[in-house]
């Protein structure tokens, strides 16, 4: 399997201070052969000691949900230059897939999600110099530019209107050279889907000759805007805790995100919210650098909206 390298570190995050949310960078599996004995052990190599090891939730591939439970975490392998922490299977099997991503939580804290690559990649298939995208009259134009190509046989270019669940939008074939050369692919998404839609997802996964396959960064499309808004955020500007009011139309689950300008969720919580206004509160924030984000707020699976934000 082979993983992204994108302009701004894809998906190997460097909030090593956040310490609530701290994110891993990569993951390594270990069946029967680790410490955890007989049974399954999952290594997660993080950029820096996290203050609260966090707890696995669930594991999903290609916004699928696989049946596998983790212990508690042991963090007796941390420091040096190889530490882990380490999570036993308690039942279940680890999926093949060499990008997860990973639903923590932390005892008395948050909740979040990390996408994290495994650490037995091999080597990279491709290197990416840009991907982005533009919308004209509802046609969204993708762009990316490869630097390196390495054994690459097509792209496949996914579509997402929850940023969960993506299908193939289309599929690109490589060049016939691979080589160190620069690249550039483009597709026309001119789809019936986009028509009444306010926002909409895309990914690449590209997939080698021998079959497997690696995700690209999201980038995140707004297609026209919303005729309501349902999404009020404050303070914003915003230091230490932002929060944000949702109107939700039944019962069920909000879950609040914080993502940056490379598509990744670097902060996030959950919540049971009622039928009505509900308010979501992210708090822990110091460690944030400066920027301009996104609050992205899903109700029950559906996202209702984004807002811009600043950190100051």
């Amino acid at each position: 399997m082979k993983t992204f390298t994108i302009t701004a570190a894809l998906i190997l995050l460097s909030f090593a201070t956040f310490a609530q949310n701290t994110c891993p960078g990569s993951f390594r599996r270990n069946n029967g052969n680790g410490t955890c004995g007989s049974l399954g052990e999952l290594r997660l190599y993080f950029p820096s000691t996290p203050a609260n090891y966090p707890l696995i939730d669930s594991v999903y591939i290609d916004g699928v949900k696989y049946s596998v439970q983790f212990n508690a975490p042991d963090g007796t392998q941390l420091g040096g230059n190889n530490g882990y922490i380490s999570y036993c299977v308690l039942s279940g099997n680890m999926p093949p897939a060499n990008v997860w991503s990973i639903f923590f939580h932390v005892a008395g804290g948050s909740s979040y999600n990390c996408t994290v690559p495994s650490t037995s990649g091999g080597p990279l298939a491709v290197k990416y110099y840009s991907f982005d995208a533009s919308v004209e009259n509802n046609a969204v134009t993708c762009t990316w530019v490869t630097e390196e190509e390495l054994n690459n046989n097509y792209f496949e270019l996914e579509r997402s209107f929850d940023g969960i669940n993506y299908s193939t939008a289309a599929i690109i074939f490589a060049a016939e050279n691979n080589s160190n050369t620069q690249k550039t692919y483009q597709y026309k998404d001119k789809a019936a889907a986009l028509d009444n839609k306010n926002v909409v997802y895309y990914r690449i996964k590209q997939v080698d000759r021998d079959g497997t396959a690696a995700y690209s960064k999201i980038v995140t499309v707004k297609l026209k805007a919303s005729t309501s808004t349902t999404l009020q955020t404050a303070p914003n500007p915003f230091m230490e805790s932002v929060t944000v009011k949702v109107a939700a139309a039944e019962n069920g689950l909000a879950v609040a995100s914080i993502i940056n300008v490379n598509g990744q969720t670097i902060a996030s919580t959950q919540s049971r919210v009622v039928k009505g206004t509900n308010q979501l509160t992210i708090d822990r924030l110091q460690a944030l650098p400066k920027g301009i984000y996104v609050m992205q707020v899903a109700v029950n699976g559906v996202i209702k909206g984004n807002q811009k934000i600043i950190k100051n």
